[in-house]
């Protein structure tokens, strides 16, 4: 007994200074006394009084040692202590109870100690430990008033961890039993039958409470709610109405407008149900919104219809789907088709209710349509997944209209193609749609520079215009000239012809550009197989047919027909056309001027052409002529016999361009001049540098040749031999007999196109005369055959040994081949080198372009930001470049100026690519431009642009991907969320690649829910 004492005596020192205060003034009472103090006091509920007696009882009891007789009335004292805790809401009640169990386990007080501890558990709202003692006592063995509070404690504690059938059992017992609580009882079972969705049963419960002045301020909200359920529309304003007169202010008002709210729109009466919406808290509810956007819809405030609605749309579900088709309806009173299109696109997207679904997917079709929209192909496909879904529709003949117009006027040409090949019998009208469809598919990859392809889908709109027989002449002839455009691209001259020749028979009309082009075309066709008879007749009748429209073209015609004349030794007629080209002011003005030099020159008018090639110099300074002129200016001076003037041109033509081909036939002919003018020592001097500088050249063996000859003469053979022993390369200037022999013999197989035996034979060659004349020429033609072989490592031995002597005249066709192998290996810094020497060294325009354009890939791909401006800005200032060529070369400009952080010069690279978005770097261009204005933070340009490229649209569907994805960001950042979304869902929608576009939807999509 001692130890329990002690615990109950711990547990309780809040109650320490009134046992203080007992034993001070009462230290000679008796310890009945003590006991009978506190049990009255408790029993009188003085809960607070009867602790110190209580303590003091069981204090004295333990000093005195607990009799027999006492030891009921210690654990009475012990069991009232601990009730007075629970009395007081001690909060340490619970322990103290326990604690009691704990000592005393076959207390008679154990049934109403679970109930009490039960409470506490209650009290603290912690209603699953209240349950679980609740249930672990027997109620009815309590008194009434206690049986009837712990009933409806219990009964709460269901209700409140949503056991409402469990709740509605004990409120229902307890209500038959306790008039106390018949009240509570009523309007507790009315909330559960509410919940139940016992309507008339909730309301007849809450009805009876309207007077009662506990719950009068409680039950009118249930009462109009079950109303409005009900559809009593009338009677649920009414409701809300008096209580809003009866209690202005009440936390239930947001709930009672929105009642209110919500059945005067029931009702019709959108202007009053607007104005119960709008007070402070009416419409926080989904269905609330949905209502208020609706009702303004009805009353025309279409401005705020898609805000309210588009915050009722994140639930998959039939108020989705009509509050979209409401938002689209509003943005078309609002005329922004865009956003329209938009939100019918959301509403034609569900199934929830297959009417909203019909009237949505016509006007979202209705509105692609009639703005023209097809960002990924859905003009055509909306209108033929509405015939399929809603083939009986009353709109189903209005769509199948649209539809055949769609085909005619559709940028989106594969999705047209795939949508008219899925037709089991099509109409004539959509057969030409397919003819129109197959051309812009055609011109859509040459412009991309898919040529084969183009060739294939030209070819098909040929073959179906030909069902509309002279109808459909027109339409071949137009596939059949960009056929021949593709043909001639692609080298395949002679069905490039054909193709021309086809256009001309089917398009009588002179006045067409084309008609006039395809004269220029075959002209060239011609021009390139040597047939200037028939090249001259062509480009004679192009500049005829011209109408002023191609003056680079019209400029080269008539350098064309120069050089067929000049072929053909009519030098007047040749100045005459040069003069003409010339006059232009065209960017192949220098080409003129350099042949009007030559022209004088056949005509022996040297002065003449010194004077001409002079002016070339002066207006013309970055002129790729300007080499080749040097040296014919200084040919002239020769053929003038101005020995002097010649040789001052010639040197500065080694000063000026020392690595050029032409500087070794310059360094040759100062030798020559010096011999012929029987200069030995200076000639001897000039030999000596040609063939140190240019060993293994022919201008290097002629000047060896001359050598011998100055040396023979002056008796000098010692001197000649002892210089051509150290010579470089090891390089012979004379080939024995067999050896020339044997070369030959290999040469001549490889002339009669037996490659097999050819390669053999100049192997042999190099192994039988390493140090041959022509073992040069043997690696070429070993270069050549591996090439053919595509025998890689072939290409790479030869080429090598023949760039071992850099000024040999094979020098040049070796480098392309050696750099393109090791480009393909992806050894891009010696490929770069290779590159350069070649953009260096190249004496054709093919040559120097192949060159910048191998130094620019070369560039990008290591990484060199430098290197890539520099060589694209030299492909840049060619003449004459390939489209292809140049958008290259803009892009990956435009690419290195990003990187480099210089923003206006990429710019003004990037708006000439965006000019063109069929092509794949116009598309990226174009989203790079929009992306810049996002980035310096001009919102209002970057949607401008973004919006233009869609309008636009690409085949590209990557990048126009990308600027929704970017538009969403500018909304964002414009806090303009609603519109981000909405771009957002749309392209999550229609776009179908499996590539990175899908996370960036996901991730933006979730950062607006938040």
């Amino acid at each position: 007994m001692k130890h329990k004492f002690s615990r109950i005596l711990c547990a309780a020192l809040y109650c320490a200074p009134l046992i203080v205060a007992a034993q001070n003034n009462e230290k000679a009472a008796p310890l009945q006394q003590y006991y009978q103090e506190g049990k009255t006091l408790f029993q009188e509920k003085a809960y607070s009084a009867a602790i110190a007696p209580l303590r003091a009882f069981l204090q004295k009891a333990e000093a005195e040692g607990s009799q027999p007789s006492h030891t009921g009335e210690v654990l009475e004292a012990e069991y009232m202590l601990a009730c007075s805790a629970y009395e007081m809401r001690d909060g340490r009640s619970n322990e103290f109870l326990q604690n009691f169990l704990d000592n005393h386990p076959d207390t008679p007080h154990a049934n109403r100690i679970y109930a009490l501890m039960a409470s506490n558990y209650f009290f603290a709202q912690d209603y699953d430990n209240a349950l679980a003692l609740f249930n672990a006592s027997d109620l009815s063995l309590l008194a009434d008033n206690e049986r009837d509070d712990m009933t409806y404690r219990r009964a709460m504690c269901y209700l409140e961890t949503g056991k409402v059938k469990e709740a509605a059992i004990w409120f229902e017992t307890l209500k038959n039993t306790s008039t106390r609580y018949e009240t509570d009882c009523t309007y507790y079972l009315s909330y559960i039958r509410y919940t139940q969705q016992r309507y008339d049963e909730a309301l007849n419960g809450f009805l009876a409470l309207q007077n009662n002045d506990k719950y009068q301020a409680l039950v009118p909200y249930y009462i109009a709610e079950i109303y409005l359920v009900k559809k009593q529309y009338d009677k649920a304003e009414i409701v809300a109405q008096n209580y809003l007169s009866a209690y202005p202010g009440n936390e239930n008002t947001a709930e009672m407008y929105r009642i209110i709210g919500s059945a005067c729109y029931h009702m019709g009466k959108y202007h009053e149900a607007m104005q119960a919406f709008e007070q402070n808290g009416a419409a926080t509810r989904r269905d609330a919104r949905y209502m208020y956007g609706l009702a303004s819809y009805h009353c025309g405030v279409y401005s705020q219809v898609p805000v309210l609605l588009s915050s009722v749309t994140q639930e998959k579900d039939a108020l989705s789907q009509n509050a979209y088709l409401h938002m689209g309806l509003a943005y078309l009173k609002l005329a922004e088709k865009n956003k329209a299109r938009m939100a019918f696109e959301q509403a034609a997207a569900s199934d929830a209710n297959r009417a909203i679904k019909e009237q949505a997917s016509y006007n979202y079709a209705l509105c692609i349509h009639e703005t023209s929209y097809s960002a990924f192909g859905e003009s055509v496909t909306v209108f033929e997944k509405f015939l399929n879904d809603f083939p009986q529709s009353a709109y189903a003949d209005k769509v199948s209209d649209y539809l055949v117009e769609v085909y005619m006027e559709t940028r989106s040409y594969e999705a047209a193609l795939k949508s008219i090949n899925r037709i089991k019998s099509p109409n004539s009208a959509i057969q030409k749609a397919k003819v129109r469809i197959l051309f812009q598919l055609g011109t859509q990859a040459f412009t991309n520079a898919d040529f084969q392809k183009a060739i294939d889908y030209f070819g098909q709109s040929f073959q179906y215009a030909a069902l509309f027989g002279q109808q459909g002449q027109g339409e071949q002839g137009k596939a059949a000239y960009w056929r021949g455009e593709s043909y001639y691209r692609l080298g395949q001259m002679q069905q490039a012809a054909d193709d021309f020749n086809r256009y001309l028979n089917y398009n009588p009309d002179t006045s067409n550009e084309m008609y006039a082009l395809a004269h220029y075309n075959l002209g060239y066709i011609a021009f390139h197989r040597k047939n200037y008879t028939g090249a001259e007749s062509y480009f004679n009748r192009y500049t005829q047919l011209e109408k002023g429209q191609n003056p680079a073209a019209l400029a080269d015609a008539y350098n064309r027909l120069g050089d067929c004349c000049l072929h053909a030794r009519r030098f007047d007629e040749a100045t005459r056309y040069y003069t003409r080209a010339e006059n232009m002011g065209t960017a192949s003005g220098d080409y003129s001027y350099y042949q009007l030099a030559l022209v004088a020159g056949l005509q022996k008018d040297y002065n003449g052409k010194i004077t001409l090639l002079d002016r070339l110099a002066q207006k013309y300074p970055n002129s790729p002529y300007a080499i080749n002129g040097l040296y014919e200016k200084g040919r002239s001076y020769v053929q003038n016999n101005q020995s002097t003037q010649a040789i001052a041109t010639f040197r500065e033509l080694l000063s000026k361009y020392p690595e050029s081909p032409i500087a070794r036939k310059a360094a040759a002919e100062i030798g020559l001049l010096y011999y012929q003018n029987e200069d030995y020592n200076r000639a001897i001097e000039a030999y000596k540098h040609v063939i140190t500088q240019y060993p293994g050249s022919e201008e290097a063996r002629l000047a060896m040749r001359d050598l011998k000859s100055i040396y023979v003469d002056a008796n000098r053979v010692d001197e000649y031999a002892a210089l051509a022993a150290q010579m470089p390369g090891q390089i012979r200037f004379e080939a024995s007999e067999q050896d020339s022999l044997t070369y030959i013999a290999a040469e001549k197989v490889y002339m009669k196109g037996e490659i097999a035996p050819a390669k053999t034979s100049f192997e042999r060659y190099i192994q039988s005369y390493p140090e041959g004349a022509f073992r040069l020429n043997a690696h070429y033609y070993l270069c050549l055959i591996g090439k053919e072989q595509k025998d890689d490592e072939a290409v790479l031995l030869h080429a090598g040994k023949l760039l071992e002597f850099p000024n040999s005249p094979y020098a040049e066709e070796a480098l392309p081949m050696h750099a393109e192998i090791l480009f393909n290996r992806q050894q891009y810094d010696l490929a770069l080198a290779d590159y350069k020497q070649l953009q260096a060294r190249a004496t054709t325009t093919e040559h120097r372009q192949l060159g910048a354009t191998g130094v620019l890939r070369c560039g990008v791909l290591l990484k060199d930001d430098v290197e890539t401006i520099n060589a694209a800005t030299a492909l840049l200032s060619e003449t004459k470049l390939t489209p292809e060529l140049q958008n290259e070369a803009l892009y990956y400009r435009a690419k290195a100026y990003l990187n480099q952080k210089a923003q206006q010069k990429a710019t003004a690279d990037l708006q000439i690519l965006a000019k063109d978005t069929r092509i794949l770097y116009g598309a990226e261009a174009k989203y790079l431009l929009a992306q810049q204005l996002y980035d310096n933070g001009d919102y209002t340009a970057a949607e401008k642009e973004v919006l233009d490229f869609i309008e636009q649209s690409t085949p590209h569907a990557y990048w126009l991907a990308r600027s929704f994805i970017l538009l969403s960001d500018v909304y964002v950042a414009m806090d303009k969320k609603l519109d981000a979304r909405q771009y957002l869902l749309s392209l999550q929608q229609n776009y179908q690649a499996d590539d990175d576009i899908a996370g960036m939807i996901e991730e933006r999509l979730a950062k607006l829910k938040e």
